[in-house]
This record gives structure tokens, C-alpha cells and sequence, in this order.
């Protein structure tokens, strides 16, 4: 199924999901989160570079690699329903998570600059998770309300490109089914804090090489690239 399709049923989706229970609703509730994350599973694996000439190259073996810890902001939409004990939330959100290249990765790009002093750029990773989900929630106090959650969606993951000016590489990659997880808790009516395991799924990537002294050059075996983050997230719901 191609990203459109994927996205369209999504969307669909959440219309008639929200659309047959939000009667009941007991609390409409939208929120917008602040996240920190840290790179896991093949996307927090060590990267080995060599210099390939003068500039090094995130190939089809390493690219998707050596992320670095990063930020990332959700937007989320959700009803809340009373279930005797607790409370129950199904909800819709997108989200938008950044990670950098680690340092030594950095570092080593920094290191080959050509003889014009032109730096080569080592790419960056952006995965924008859309999520259906369910959430538990229950009133230990007034001011602290425990609460658990998962979460089912499609990622699309994003990489910039790299190289010098006269000679980049790009990247193109599929969208991959993702899930979340997470615990954390209400403080109060407005802010929760939680922590959570986000599995990207299992993308495939591909690069050409583009330089002006030489045609395109296209790499067009796919790796398999599983991605996962780890994060804490900060809350504030309306």
C-alpha cells in the first residue's frame, strides 16, 4: 500500500471512529506535547566511516544509523469517556520528531572539508508519526491522574541530503507502520508528563549521488532500516 493510501485510510479512520462515539464524550480535549528523544534499536547502532576521496558518505549500509538525541513537538485531538473505574480516551495525532547525526559522525564531516573550504553536510532524520490511539487514565488524586496509552499509525521518515555543494547525495524512503507505548501522569487539570517507546518501523532507503562533474548516479538496492526512539514529553491539554 503507497503512502497516500496509507494516510487516506488513517484519516478515514479517526472521521468515523470520532465521528460515532463523540456524542457520549464526556470531555473533548485537544493537547500539543514537547518531546525529548533518544535513537534505538539500528538507528542508535555505532557508524564506521571512511573517508571516501575527500568527503565521506552515509552509503545504503550506514545510512540510518548513528542518530543522535533529539526533539520533536505532537498535536493531538481526543475524547474522553467515563468507564466507572477511570476513564478511557481514544485519539488522533501527528507528530514531528528531529535527530541529528551523532557527533562523531558530525565531527568526521567536519574534518573533510575540500580544498575551497567547502564542508561537506551530514544528513539529519525526520520521522512524522500519524497515530490512532487509546488511553487509560485514572483520578488517583485531583492533582495526579496516572495513566497509560498505545498507539497505532504510519511514519514517514525524512532525511536531508549530504555532500558538498557540486556533489550531494538524496535520499528517498518508504513509510513504514509504527506503534507507541507510554506511561506517565497528570499533574493537575492542564500538563502530564510520560514517558514512551515509539517503534518507526522497518524502513527502506535508497540514494543518488549527484555532482557536476559526473551524471547521476543512482544506488538502487534498498536496506532495511528498523528505527525505534525512546522519550520523555511534556503535556499541555485544553
Amino acid at each position: 500500500m503507497s503512502k497516500i493510501s496509507y494516510i487516506k485510510s488513517l484519516c478515514l479512520g479517526a472521521i468515523m471512529l470520532f465521528a460515532g462515539i463523540s456524542a457520549n464524550a464526556q470531555q473533548i480535549e485537544t493537547s500539543v506535547f514537547i518531546n525529548a528523544t533518544l535513537p534505538v534499536a539500528q538507528f542508535n547502532n555505532p557508524v564506521n566511516l571512511e573517508p571516501f576521496g575527500s568527503f565521506v558518505i552515509m552509503d545504503r549500509s550506514q545510512i540510518g544509523k548513528g542518530a543522535a538525541a533529539g526533539l520533536g513537538a505532537t498535536a493531538r485531538f481526543g475524547l474522553w469517556f467515563d468507564v466507572g473505574v477511570g476513564e478511557l480516551q481514544p485519539y488522533a495525532e501527528v507528530g514531528l520528531l528531529w535527530n541529528n547525526s551523532g557527533s562523531k559522525i558530525r565531527k568526521l564531516y567536519d574534518n573533510n572539508a575540500d580544498s575551497l573550504k567547502n564542508y561537506p553536510t551530514a544528513p539529519q532524520y525526520l520521522n512524522v508519526p500519524i497515530m490512532l490511539g487509546l488511553k487509560y487514565r485514572y483520578n488517583l488524586t485531583p492533582d495526579l491522574r496516572p495513566f497509560a496509552e498505545l498507539a497505532i499509525g504510519y511514519d514517514l521518515l525524512f532525511i536531508t541530503k549530504n555532500g558538498y555543494p557540486s556533489q550531494t547525495y538524496r535520499y528517498k524512503t518508504t513509510g513504514e507502520l509504527t506503534w507507541m507505548a507510554g506511561i506517565g501522569t497528570y499533574l493537575g487539570e492542564h500538563v502530564s508528563v510520560n514517558l514512551f517507546y515509539m517503534g518507526l518501523g522497518n524502513h527502506y532507503i535508497e540514494y543518488s549521488k549527484r555532482s557536476a562533474e559526473a551524471p547521476e548516479e543512482s544506488f538502487t538496492e534498498r536496506p532495511s532500516s528498523r528505527l525505534g526512539a525512546m522519550g520523555l514529553r511534556v503535556g499541555f491539554h485544553f
